[in-house]
């Protein structure tokens, strides 16, 4: 999906520059991606207002629910609007709508990976579902960021399901670091980072050897490759690395290595249409409630 140029006001960090301007290079066509991931990371970048929304984690939270599960977030309605505004603005594959849509009704849906819900405000905005929901989860980006960060040290030491302990959402990779390279998990939304066996499928726990296989580029790069089980037919992305990388640096890899997504593609493996675990938080602007429903 190929959208305009579109150029928010540049990041402060650095590094996300440099990361930025090298996916620009090696990825022309994917400039409308990358210019709404632009805007998610520079906004992640002013977290104060994001870190304000840090819920409590509910005390009726079930022992495998994510740690927004059931959580009350309270938001400022009028700064999450213009935010989303923004991001629509930076997507004319949206066409049309962008004055009709609420805002924090399509944060609500994101944070809560609700595509039905998406798609039902796209539809009555006279919009692109799909364009919708990738604005969407963009803008959730700062706010699953700031939740990551103000939870941390409450995710338990040992979470084995494979979904995020956090946010609910899949990981986008498995990360093998260090000499001994253990495996982690990482999530694309909230950035946690979460260990698990190395022989285990993240989507339906099957842990036969035969029914577990990886898809490795047959020339070049060596430090990347595509976990697949022969089960569920699910497909995850694994790197080898030194450490386990920034947040905002797992986006820009997940977007840079659509190949690997297209080989596994191609073999017949996909990723799974529902969500981990498809939270029930509510998000609070003033004195009214979004509720994140559980899609049926």
């Amino acid at each position: 999906m190929l959208w305009p140029l579109a150029r928010p006001r540049r990041t402060r960090n650095v590094a996300v520059q440099e990361r930025l301007a090298q996916a620009r290079r090696d990825n022309p066509e994917a400039e409308a991606w990358l210019g709404l991931l632009e805007a998610a990371l520079d906004e992640s970048e002013d977290g104060a207002r994001w870190e304000a929304a840090l819920p409590s984690v509910a005390a009726d939270r079930p022992v495998k629910a994510p740690l927004l599960c059931r959580a009350q977030v309270r938001v400022d309605g009028r700064t999450v609007r213009t935010w989303v505004r923004r991001l629509l603005d930076l997507a004319p594959q949206v066409n049309g709508g962008r004055r009709d849509m609420d805002g924090l009704a399509l944060l609500a849906a994101a944070v809560c990976q609700d595509d039905a819900r998406s798609d039902a405000l796209a539809a009555a905005a006279g919009a692109d579902a799909q364009a919708v929901r990738v604005v969407g989860q963009m803008a959730a980006v700062p706010l699953l960021q700031a939740c990551a960060r103000g939870l941390a040290s409450q995710i338990p030491a040992s979470w084995w399901e494979g979904y995020c302990p956090v946010c609910g959402a899949w990981p986008v990779v498995a990360e093998y670091t260090g000499l001994e390279r253990k495996r982690q998990l990482r999530c694309g939304r909230c950035g946690t980072g979460w260990a698990i066996p190395l022989l285990r499928c993240v989507f339906c726990d099957e842990i036969q050897h035969d029914n577990l296989a990886y898809l490795a580029p047959e020339e070049g790069e060596q430090t990347r490759r595509v976990e697949v089980c022969q089960t569920c037919k699910g497909y995850l992305k694994g790197v080898t690395t030194v450490r386990p990388s920034a947040a905002w640096s797992i986006l820009i890899d997940d977007l840079m290595t659509v190949h690997l997504d297209v080989a596994a593609l191609e073999r017949g493996y996909r990723r799974p249409e529902r969500p981990g675990y498809a939270l029930e938080a509510r998000i609070q602007d003033g004195g009214g409630w979004w509720r994140l429903w559980r899609p049926a």
